[in-house]
């Protein structure tokens, strides 16, 4: 296998420096994924399927302004891109414990807040909710009026209190406080006002907000001496000797230490985009990581670390039937459609848990007669697919390797922590229409050979050897909710 990378110039006399990579980075950035090729494929399943769903930004570079896709992008510098991030209309607001860690307050009825029609008091997270608007608590029938004007009143720690009546005509109703606890949801729903000579109505403007990604930077190289290259070109390397592709004819380390270099960099990308953490403090904007010489390095959140991070869901006995319906049933609001119409995840699994989780889709009858393979003493039943459909969400199920490989805990069943690891991620829309994950990136990826005096002609050192560089930049927008599978592990320990 040999991969195409576009033009390898020898760069002589001259360093790489920030201005270089950006004016290059005008030129088309957004290829990354596609340039990768077959490496990517095995070694970064993300970066492989959000390229081939076009999940990508086209067009992006430092130039760019508030005018670019709609006013969806604007760069910031040539590591920074802000995104707009439009209003959910259906938005849902939230119980807060204030700083005495109360989430309601009824002097009245203690334990039966708004019996009788008395009002109390309960704490939310912002102020959205207005005066003598309505509030459907989570339970779906109880719902609460807001007995004043003017709506919250902000209180220390950032919560915000909210003079409440519940809705109803009987005397003996009233809120039960299991509804209403740190975090549970409520949501605006309408608003009541006096029939005669009402005075004030609320305003409410759907504007959005923006977020910022940072894009992260590595690099990678081999390098060579003149004697070593002579040998490899001469065909007299003794010891390992590797085959590239399917070329039996052309044995070469060197090209070999290509694809080497090539494997990590796919396998490095897919992991920051994955789970890389921002080294950008959200408040401060300032860079928390420097090197020994006080040199910032900047890094942007991957997918499962944007936003809130993901929602971890439990799975102490692996994969069964009833632990799948709930799982399902849980991230189904989650999953919004993609522009063809189709809701889909990506679910990213240790090897152990692929085997077990096609083992249980085996086991539910989900494939007929048509997963025969072959004729008669030859047929195979074929289990395995690249995804299953159920309740409308399409499961794009991919066995990852580096959750195979990443350090565990060794468990007292034989098995280990990490072996139960498990990332799901909804490739839809946003509530708001917008692509919910897109790769960026400003700077194509970059190599170059810097030649050595092996190397004849102009050279950049005197040294008999040179060395082939790359040099990689990327980052994710991604506003979707996204899901970790895990298997306790605190009483399971050796």
């Amino acid at each position: 296998m040999r991969m195409t990378l576009g033009p390898r110039e020898t760069i002589a006399q001259e360093s790489i420096t920030g201005r270089l990579l950006i004016d290059l980075g005008i030129n088309d950035p957004d290829y990354l994924p596609t340039i990768m090729g077959e490496v990517a494929t095995q070694e970064a399943p993300v970066l492989s399927l959000l390229d081939m769903k076009g999940l990508k930004t086209k067009g992006l570079n430092y130039t760019t302004n508030a005018n670019f896709d709609n006013g969806r992008f604007t760069t910031v510098s040539s590591s920074h891109v802000q995104y707009r991030i439009a209003q959910n209309d259906y938005r849902k607001e939230h119980f807060r414990a204030n700083v005495n860690g109360l989430t309601f307050i009824s002097d009245a009825n203690p334990t039966k807040p708004g019996l009788q029609g008395q009002p109390f008091y309960i704490f939310l997270d912002s102020n959205v909710i207005g005066g003598k608007d309505i509030i459907l608590l989570a339970d779906g029938k109880t719902q609460l009026w807001v007995d004043n004007e003017r709506g919250g009143e902000e209180k220390a720690g950032g919560v915000f209190m909210f003079k409440v009546k519940i809705i109803g005509a009987e005397d003996d109703i009233y809120v039960d406080p299991n509804i209403m606890q740190d975090g549970f949801e409520c949501q605006l729903v309408g608003a009541l006002h006096e029939q005669d000579f009402s005075e004030f109505g609320n305003e409410r403007y759907s504007m959005g907000t923006f977020g910022d990604a940072y894009l992260s930077l590595f690099r990678l190289k081999y390098s060579w001496s003149g004697t070593a290259a002579a040998m490899d070109k001469n065909r007299k390397i003794d010891g390992r000797k590797v085959v590239v592709g399917n070329d039996k004819n052309n044995w070469s380390f060197l090209r070999y230490a290509d694809e080497e270099m090539l494997k990590w960099a796919a396998r490095f990308s897919n992991w920051q985009l994955l789970e890389g953490k921002s080294t950008v403090n959200r408040d401060t904007k300032k860079i928390k990581l420097t090197d020994e010489r006080n040199k910032e390095i900047l890094a942007g959140d991957g997918i499962m670390n944007c936003g809130d991070g993901p929602i971890e869901y439990p799975q102490g006995s692996g994969w069964t039937k009833k632990w799948l319906e709930t799982f399902m049933t849980d991230i189904n609001s989650y999953v919004n459609y993609d522009e063809t119409g189709e809701k889909s995840v990506a679910v990213l699994l240790p090897s152990r848990s692929y085997v077990e989780f096609n083992i249980l889709m085996g086991s539910l009858g989900v494939t007929k007669d048509v997963n025969i393979v072959g004729e008669g003493g030859q047929k195979i039943q074929n289990n395995t697919y690249l995804g299953y459909n159920l309740a409308g969400v399409t499961l794009y199920v991919h066995e990852y390797k580096s959750l195979t490989a990443r350090p565990g805990l060794p468990l007292n069943d034989g098995t280990k922590s990490n072996d139960y690891d498990g990332l799901v991620i909804p490739m839809g829309k946003t509530a708001s229409g917008d692509p919910g994950i897109q790769l960026i990136q400003l700077r194509p990826m970059v190599r170059g050979k810097l030649a050595g005096l092996d190397q004849g002609g102009n050279i950049c050192s005197s040294v008999d050897g040179s060395s082939e560089h790359l040099l990689v930049q990327n980052g994710v927008v991604s506003q979707n909710k996204v899901f970790k599978i895990y298997r306790p592990y605190m009483n399971s320990l050796l």
